[in-house]
Order: structure tokens, then C-alpha cells, then sequence
């Protein structure tokens, strides 16, 4: 019996030693979102997104914490945080789902694919299809998106007064390099 439990611990941590060696999280991540309105832009960066990416099951997992976009204006900034995406009630959107596309992590190349999955932003979910490129330089992978988000289709409130200054549809930009996850 301590053979068997010896063996079956012995497969187990093999089988996460290989996992972790297809797993890479987010590093220098930076997303940006643009609205392109009639009075003004507004614009908002965020580097603290985190992420992981299972390369061996095409999954991913990105968090985002929303109190971390910041803009040029501090009056803009309190302005999302309380009026639009309401960051204290909902503190982080998500994008959870799988990677569909050929690439291959061991030859240099950009390689498009779509990420597919569930997009949470204000607590509310969509299904997305979003096309992203995988960049692989020399052993370094990285990623790089860019896509449009309807603001009313995740329940994001608009005032009357400010219709002109926001755009209906908010261009994203995510662009992350990408590390080998080291289990501790």
C-alpha cells in the first residue's frame, strides 16, 4: 500500500512539474482604453493586470483590478471609479477562457489566435472572441490585443450630460510580456 501512495504522489507531482512548464503569468502588463468622444478623449492605463496563461490546455485567467486604471485628470479618475464602473462594488473585472489558434512557443513568429472566453467588466458577463497575436522572439513570448467594448452591453451608465464626452464602443489595448510561472 505505501508503494502504491509512493507511486500515485510520484505521478502527481510529475504531472505538475509538466504543468507549470507550459504555465506563464503576465509580466509588464499594460492595458489601455481610449474613448474617442465629440468634447474630449479620455484615455486610462492599467499595468497591474495579472494573469496566467496554461499553454498546455489553452486556458488563460487575466484579473483586473479597475481602481488601478489611471488617467490625466483626477476628476476623470473619481469619475470612473464612482459614477461608471462603481470600482468599489465591483473591484476587478476578469477575461477567463481558452485560446483557439495554431502556434507553436518554440519557433519565432507572431502567431494569431483568438482568446474566447467570459469577459466580467461591472459584474456583468459576456461571451467574447477577442483576436490577439502571440509574439515569440528568441525564447520570450509576449501578447498584444486590441478590441472594442460596447459600454452598454456590460450595464455601464452613461448620463445625459456627459453622452457626447463617451464614446458607445471603448477601444482596448492589452499588451503583456509574458514569464515562466515558477511554483513555489
Amino acid at each position: 500500500m505505501k508503494k502504491i501512495l509512493l507511486i500515485l504522489n510520484l505521478l502527481i507531482i510529475n504531472v505538475l512539474i509538466s504543468n507549470a512548464q507550459d504555465r506563464y503569468i503576465l509580466e509588464n502588463s499594460y492595458i489601455r482604453f481610449f474613448s474617442d468622444g465629440i468634447v474630449e478623449d479620455i484615455e486610462a492605463t492599467n499595468k497591474e493586470t495579472k494573469g496566467i496563461i496554461d499553454f498546455s490546455k489553452n486556458e488563460f485567467l487575466f484579473k483586473i483590478p479597475i481602481k488601478s486604471f489611471k488617467f490625466a485628470s483626477s476628476l476623470m479618475q473619481e469619475h470612473f471609479n464612482e459614477n461608471y464602473l462603481e470600482s468599489d462594488k465591483f473591484p476587478e473585472g476578469s477575461f477567463k477562457g481558452k485560446i483557439v489558434g495554431a502556434y507553436d512557443l518554440s519557433k519565432n513568429g507572431s502567431y494569431n489566435v483568438n482568446a474566447v472566453g467570459d469577459l466580467t467588466i461591472h459584474g456583468v458577463t459576456q461571451t467574447r472572441t477577442i483576436p490577439s497575436v502571440i509574439h515569440v522572439k528568441d525564447g520570450k513570448i509576449s501578447l498584444e490585443s486590441k478590441f472594442l467594448i460596447k459600454v452598454a452591453e456590460h450595464k455601464i451608465k452613461i448620463p445625459s450630460v456627459v453622452i457626447r464626452n463617451i464614446a458607445e464602443e471603448v477601444e482596448v489595448t492589452l499588451k503583456s510580456d509574458l514569464k515562466k510561472f515558477e511554483k513555489q
